[in-house]
């Protein structure tokens, strides 16, 4: 009876302590450990449908509460200003997403395309830059 209960007691100590140990790893697989695991592509592309201009686009990504935008790259203990830069070339509308990490160096971020797809239709999609998130990184709109 006694082995039974010992034999019991180690199982569920063994439960306790494995427990935390998965959680704990769970996490840590959602993490790169890369830069980008400080900018959320979804966010940014729902701040930009929502957005009437560039400007209004960038004023709303570098609004600390809108938990988009918790970048650190030149590692002042700051959140980095993000820039939005507006480009067109034929069908294909650009907005790169750009930080000043020094006064002479900008790292993108990302870029939003906008690609004329026909009259009245149009392809949206955020491309995460390789240096921030480890490889090209796309993000399209969810249906709505």
């Amino acid at each position: 009876m006694k082995k039974n209960t010992f034999l019991l007691c180690m199982v569920v100590l063994s439960f306790v302590t494995i427990a935390p140990l998965n959680a704990q790893s769970s996490s840590e697989q959602d993490s790169t450990g890369l830069p980008g695991d400080n900018f959320s592509l979804q966010g940014a592309l729902e701040l930009f449908k929502k957005a009437s201009s560039p400007e209004e686009f960038e004023k709303l990504i570098n609004t600390q509460d809108n938990n988009v935008n918790n970048l650190d790259l030149n590692g002042d203990g700051d959140i980095d200003y993000i820039r939005v830069i507006d480009k067109m070339d034929k069908d294909v509308h650009a907005f790169v997403l750009q930080v000043p990490v020094s006064e002479t160096e900008n790292q993108d971020i990302a870029v939003i395309e906008i690609e004329k797809t026909g009259e009245a239709n149009a392809m949206l999609q955020i491309i995460g830059d390789e240096d921030i998130y480890g490889e090209q990184t796309i993000v399209e709109p969810d249906g709505g």
